[in-house]
């Protein structure tokens, strides 16, 4: 594991105590961790925000977002994983993967779900760095410039299935 430099950040809590923990790592040769303690809210969102845009900017192909010990997490943390989503596709980032604790009650199970439709969630650090090592022979994500469909073409199809699933020709 390599720690990168000025990796860490904290935000104090209210009481003195640090609201937020954010750290990089790097654990495999083309993959960042980017870890995140505490509380996720707005106040605190810069931090992990900053983090996983310097974790973009680091040159690695994949990155992993270890949630594993957030004590807490408001709207702002789905948002703030979707934002660095974007960034990394759009800066030609490959496997973005999330780890979350499934036992864990600090993330309310609407941001939960979030998280799991958009991202690739694993409950351990091992597992998102396999997936990480075995994107590159897979495909893991789509990215903006990818077709959402099949018809992207500017051609209009002569096919088109029916109401039974079945493929047939169009009336010209």
């Amino acid at each position: 594991m390599t720690d990168m430099d000025s990796s860490e950040q904290t935000s104090p809590g209210s009481s003195g105590t640090p609201a937020i923990n954010v750290s990089l790592a790097r654990h495999q040769r083309d993959t960042t961790v980017c870890t995140v303690a505490g509380a996720v809210e707005w106040n605190t969102r810069p931090f992990m925000r900053n983090a996983l845009i310097a974790a973009g900017h680091e040159g690695n192909l994949h990155l992993v977002s270890d949630l594993s010990a957030v004590t807490s997490m408001d709207s702002v943390g789905p948002y703030t994983l979707l934002e660095a989503r974007f960034k990394h596709h759009l800066n030609g980032g490959g496997h973005l993967a999330v780890i979350t604790d499934p036992s864990s009650r600090a993330i309310p199970e609407l941001h939960s779900v979030a998280i799991r439709t958009g991202f690739d969630v694993h409950p351990t650090l091992i597992d998102a760095l396999h997936a990480c090592a075995h994107a590159n022979t897979r495909s893991s994500h789509r990215t903006p410039q990818q077709p959402r469909n099949q018809f992207s073409h500017t051609e209009p199809a002569s096919t088109a299935l029916n109401s039974r699933g079945v493929q047939q020709a169009l009336p010209r």
